[in-house]
This record gives structure tokens, sequence and C-alpha cells, in this order.
């Protein structure tokens, strides 16, 4: 059983690292958009 707990474990640890992998595209996304309406103003 300890073996189920620890991939329970990892399971949310590696969903967890997904989520902010995710969060932290999005704001190069918004980073790239404010820089290109800078370019453009």
């Amino acid at each position: 059983t300890s073996l189920i707990n620890q991939k329970k474990k990892m399971d949310v640890d590696l969903s967890q690292l997904q989520t902010e992998v995710e969060e932290a595209v999005q704001e190069c996304r918004n980073a790239e958009e404010k820089a290109k309406k800078a370019i453009t103003d």
C-alpha cells in the first residue's frame, strides 16, 4: 500500500506542476502580446 500511496502523491504533484507550467506559459503569452502592442503604438 505504501507504493500506492506514493503513486497517488506523485500523481498529485505532477498535476500541480502541469498547472504551474500552463500558468507560466500563459504569462509568457500575455507578456508577448503586451510587447507587440507596445511596438505598434
